[in-house]
């Protein structure tokens, strides 16, 4: 009987498709990611359905588009919503070992239906009323390391997190990347040789914060840092064409995006981000070693990918939240299978709703229900039929509402539900998107063509959860031990004793937040 292939799904946070060594990136090293491209194909017009974490995470494991799914918001963990056919779900049902290690960002209940071995790193995958849920934090707790804990909103004396100015007060050791590499790693060890497994390694960062373990805080020198071709676009241009909302956020600098005149913090900020995908690739690199020692290496498929990117200096800025452009939505997608072609690029376009039928088609699983996206062997093979254009959606604070983007060879189209602004970029002429050409007549015609596509694929749907969904969740739950943690500013040690031993959540008439 022929071998059933393991499956080895890599994936990183806010991951600028360009930072990697296997991208042809002037600066970033990554060389155990450069042999996973060695060994497959490098997908170089990859796209998030999303442009922000939890939304786009759920399309990958559906395969469904936003406006299918509905789940719009960023608060899911607790979210009601049965699905007997996630991805991990059916591989699971098919006999594979499934094992969740890092950020989940998803769906709980998801999550426990489709994992046989889960070990969080994100507060926002505990629950609301005990942070320790989050396996790494509860780690660090039994260390006394918990104030230590840096993801979420900056607590005081962190404000380096947010713009890689200083080192994480950590040793690599307890860091959350470390951390990844080794749970995956003691699952692969006792794990069961009769079956194949379904390893989901999903990596924190390089999300903020943008803070590597001191031992690799120097790995990058800032002054060597080369800033993308269109960093003039905030430099020099100051977003000039772009929505007013926008110019008018930056026009004074600002924190979140990060937009400094002086370029010197920019490349500060990208050293550090540098050096966070470096220590990533490092723990990939471990497990592509005991794979390799244990002769799987060969019998694996291998995905590489991100949740959405990051601008990582695009338009003189970093971070995200702030429209949709190539360096928002584009992905790193890396993607090898026993028998697939080697050492290639493809300039086909992904989504993130391919990867559900790619998989299941690779490793002979049966898809369940409605799946949106196609296989990418099938698109690789098949040059008669192809995708004309890729999406994003999203719904926004700022301007409030719905934002869909349509990218196809030619053209970048954003329309903003809230704005009477939107933009328009011709990228056969201004692939950096530094030139809002919207309201110019010469693009008419494109600009209704464009408009037309992307409502005729949005129109009509409806949100299950929104940013303002996010807002009342937030509201709820802020006085709430994970939420204090994670968005309020507040460090553990000064917490747990409010509450009692359970963390009882919500609190009654002895166990108050206002006692904190």
């Amino acid at each position: 009987m022929k071998k059933r292939p393991n499956v080895l799904w890599l994936m990183t946070d806010q991951h600028n498709a360009n930072c990697g060594g296997f991208a042809g990136h002037p600066n970033v090293k990554t060389p155990n990611l450069d042999k996973v491209a060695a060994n497959g194909v490098v997908f170089d017009n990859a796209y998030a359905n999303n442009p922000i974490c939890s939304p786009s995470r759920i399309s990958f494991m559906v395969g469904q588009y936003l406006h299918t799914h509905g789940l719009f918001g960023n608060y899911h963990a607790e979210f009601p919503a049965e699905n007997p056919d996630t991805l991990a779900t059916v591989f699971r049902r098919y006999g594979y070992q499934t094992g969740l290690f890092g950020k989940s960002h998803m769906i709980r209940k998801w999550d426990e239906d489709g994992f046989e071995v889960i070990r969080y790193t994100d507060l926002c995958d505990c629950k609301v009323g005990d942070p320790t849920t989050t396996h790494y934090f509860k780690c660090l707790e039994e260390r006394g390391l918990a104030d230590f804990y840096e993801e979420g909103s900056i607590k005081p004396g962190m404000e380096y997190t947010i713009d890689g100015s200083g080192p994480a007060r950590l040793p690599y050791e307890h860091s959350i990347e470390h951390y990844t590499g080794e749970e995956t790693l003691k699952f692969l060890e006792s794990r069961d040789v009769s079956r194949p497994f379904f390893v989901h390694m999903t990596f924190q960062r390089p999300h903020a914060p943008i803070a590597p373990a001191p031992e690799f805080f120097d790995m990058y020198d800032p002054e060597e840092m080369v800033l993308p071709d269109n960093a003039f676009d905030y430099f020099e241009n100051r977003f000039a064409g772009k929505p007013k909302f926008m110019v008018d956020r930056l026009k004074n600098g600002c924190g979140y995006p990060l937009a400094d005149p002086n370029p010197d913090r920019l490349k500060r900020v990208l050293a550090s981000y540098y050096a966070l995908i470096s220590c990533i690739d490092k723990e990939i690199g471990r497990v592509l070693d005991k794979l390799e020692k244990d002769g799987e290496l060969e019998n694996t498929v291998i995905v590489f990918t991100a949740d959405h990117g990051d601008f990582a200096g695009e338009h003189g800025l970093f971070h995200k939240n702030f429209g949709i452009y190539e360096s928002i939505q584009r992905v790193p997608f890396l993607l090898s299978w026993p028998g697939g072609p080697k050492g290639q690029h493809s300039d086909v376009f992904v989504e993130s709703v391919d990867l559900y039928p790619t998989l299941c088609e690779i490793c002979d699983v049966p898809m369940s229900g409605v799946r949106e996206g196609r296989s990418i062997p099938e698109m690789l093979q098949d040059d008669s039929d192809p995708r004309e254009a890729v999406y994003c959606e999203w719904t926004w604070g700022s301007p409030r509402g719905k934002v869909s983007a349509i990218r196809t060879r030619d053209y970048r189209l954003v329309f903003y539900q809230g704005s009477d602004e939107s933009e328009l970029y011709d990228l056969r002429q201004d692939p950096g998107e530094t030139r809002n050409v919207w309201h110019d007549e010469e693009y008419r015609q494109a600009r209704l063509e464009l408009t037309e596509q992307v409502f005729r694929f949005t129109l009509g749907y409806r949100t299950k959860s929104d940013f303002q969904d996010d807002r009342t969740l937030h509201l709820r739950d802020q006085y709430s031990p994970r939420e204090l943690v994670h968005k309020g500013r507040r460090y553990w040690s000064r917490l747990k004793e409010v509450y009692s031993e359970e963390h009882v959540w919500p609190p009654n008439e002895t166990n108050t937040p206002a006692k904190s």
